[in-house]
C-alpha cells in the first residue's frame, strides 16, 4: 500500500470512528436502556468468584475497576484496570492488599488475627465513600416503603443483630445485609413483592462483607498458598482522550429522518426531561452554556471502558481463544457487551461479571494490533447502533404513545461469619441506618 493509500484509509478509519462517537451520544440520549440488564453469571469458580470479590474492594468511588486473574507457573498474576488515573492513594492501598494477602496466604490455614483486622480496616476506609453512598440509597429506601411488610421485616432483623442502631460501624452493617440479603434468597423464591430496588440496594452494601470475608476464606486455603504468596500485581495504564470531535446532534439524526420527522421529534424531546437533559449533557456549548444541536464543531473526553483495557490488549493482542473471566466492579454496558460479543464470534471465550444493558456515550473503541478486527469490530458495532437509533426513531416519530422514551430500567461459601463479627468492633466508622 502507497503513502498515499494509507493516509486515506487511516482518514477513513477516524472519519468511521468519529461516527460511532456521535452515535454513541444519540443512541444514549433516546434509548439509554436497551433492555433489561442480565443476571451476574453463576456458573464460577473460586478463583473467579475471588476476582469479583477484589473488583469489588478496588472501587473506591465512582470508578469502574476490572479485575482478570491468570495462574501462571504456580503463581498468581492479576492485571487491574481502572477507568481513570490510578492515584498514589489507590497504588498505597493496592499494595498493602497485595501484602495482606500475601501474609495471610503464608500462614494459611491458620488465622492472621492483626493481618486480616488490618486488611477489613484498609477494605472499609478506602471503601467507605461507595459504602455510604450505597446506605444512603437503602436508607431512603427505608423511608419510602416504611410501611412495606419486607421493610420491617428488614427493620427487626438488623435491629436484633446490631443492637445500637443510632450509631453502627459500616462493616457490621454490610454483614448484616448480607446475612438478609442470603436469608431472603434462602426462603424467597419470588421477591416481586419487595419493593423496587430495595433488595439490591442491600445486596450492594453486603457484598463489601462477602468480598472481605471471600478473600480472606479464599487466601487461608492451603491449596492456594502458593498462587497467594507470590501473587503479582499488574496495574494498566487508562486510555483517555479529551477532545474527541464528534457530527452535531442534528447531522446524526437527520441521517435517520426528514426535517419534518425531526420538528416532531424534537417536540416530543421537549416533553421529557431526562431526554432533554442527556442531551443537553453532550451537546452544550462550553463557552454559551446553550444547547447546540447543529454544531459540527461539539468535542468529547472520551475513555476506554476498564473491562475493554483487559480485553483488548492482554487477551486479544495475544490471541488468547481459553477462557477468560474478567470481573467488573460494576456490570459492563451495552457497547462493551456489543465488543465481546463480537470477539467471541471470533472465537475469543471472554466471560464477564454481568451487563448492564445500558448506552454510556464517551465509550472509546479499543485499539487492537489486528486492524481488520478493529476495522469489523467497528462495523459490527456501528450495524448495532444504527439498529438501535432507527428502532427508536421510528417508533418516535409515527407512534401516537405519550411516552416514546420510556427508560424502563448461588454464593460462594465457606465457613461462618463469627471470625469476622470479631473485627467489626475494632473498625469505628458509624453510620446511623435506621
Amino acid at each position: 500500500m502507497s503513502p498515499e493509500e494509507l493516509k486515506k484509509l487511516k482518514k477513513r478509519e477516524k472519519e468511521r470512528e468519529k461516527e460511532l462517537y456521535s452515535k454513541e451520544c444519540v443512541a444514549q440520549s433516546i434509548n439509554f436502556v436497551v433492555s433489561e440488564a442480565s443476571d451476574e453469571v453463576t456458573d464460577l469458580n473460586v478463583l473467579d468468584r475471588f476476582s469479583c470479590y477484589l473488583a469489588t474492594i478496588l472501587a473506591r468511588d465512582k470508578e469502574v475497576v476490572a479485575v482478570w486473574l491468570k495462574i501462571v507457573q504456580g503463581r498468581c498474576e492479576i492485571y487491574l484496570s481502572k477507568n481513570f488515573d490510578w492515584l498514589d492513594k489507590d497504588v498505597k492501598y493496592i499494595d498493602n492488599i497485595t501484602k495482606y494477602l500475601k501474609n495471610i496466604s503464608k500462614n494459611a490455614s491458620e488465622i492472621s488475627e492483626d493481618t486480616e483486622s488490618n486488611f477489613f480496616g484498609n477494605v472499609v476506609s478506602y471503601c467507605s465513600t461507595k459504602l455510604k453512598s450505597r446506605l444512603d440509597k437503602l436508607k431512603n429506601d427505608l423511608k419510602i416503603y416504611a410501611s412495606n411488610k419486607y421493610v420491617k421485616s428488614f427493620k427487626d432483623f438488623f435491629s436484633a443483630k446490631v443492637g445500637d442502631t443510632n450509631n453502627t460501624s459500616l462493616i457490621l452493617i454490610s454483614l448484616v445485609c448480607n446475612k438478609y440479603y442470603k436469608k431472603v434468597e434462602d426462603e424467597f423464591e419470588d421477591e416481586s413483592d419487595f419493593p423496587p430496588k430495595f433488595l439490591g440496594h442491600i445486596k450492594k452494601v453486603g457484598s463489601y462483607a462477602k468480598s472481605i470475608k471471600g478473600i480472606i476464606v479464599c487466601a487461608r486455603k492451603k491449596q492456594y498458598k502458593s498462587l497467594f504468596s507470590n501473587i503479582k500485581v499488574f496495574k494498566g495504564r487508562p486510555v483517555i482522550i479529551n477532545d474527541q470531535p464528534i457530527y452535531s446532534w442534528k447531522n446524526i439524526i437527520k441521517r435517520f429522518i426528514d426535517e419534518d420527522k425531526y420538528k416532531r421529534l424534537m417536540d416530543k424531546c421537549s416533553k421529557k426531561p431526562e431526554v432533554i437533559k442527556r442531551i443537553n449533557k453532550v451537546y452544550t456549548d462550553n463557552a454559551t452554556q446553550q444547547p447546540s444541536l447543529d454544531d459540527d464543531d461539539v468535542k468529547q473526553c472520551i475513555y476506554l471502558h476498564a473491562e475493554m483495557n483487559i480485553l483488548a490488549p492482554l487477551i486479544i493482542d495475544s490471541k488468547i481463544k481459553s477462557r477468560v473471566f474478567i470481573a467488573v466492579s460494576k456490570r459492563c454496558c451495552y457497547l462493551c457487551e456489543l465488543y465481546i460479543d463480537f470477539a467471541i464470534k471470533q472465537g475469543y471465550n471472554i466471560v464477564v461479571s454481568g451487563k448492564y444493558r445500558k448506552i454510556y456515550s464517551k465509550w472509546i473503541l479499543p485499539h487492537v494490533k489486528d486492524n481488520n478486527f478493529k476495522a469489523r469490530s467497528l462495523t459490527y458495532i456501528l450495524e448495532n447502533l444504527d439498529q438501535i437509533i432507527e428502532k427508536k426513531l421510528e417508533y418516535s416519530v409515527n407512534c401516537d404513545s405519550p411516552d416514546p422514551f420510556d427508560d424502563s430500567d448461588s454464593d460462594y461459601d465457606d465457613g461462618d461469619d463469627e471470625f469476622m463479627e470479631e473485627y467489626t468492633q475494632y473498625h469505628i466508622e458509624k453510620y446511623t441506618l435506621l
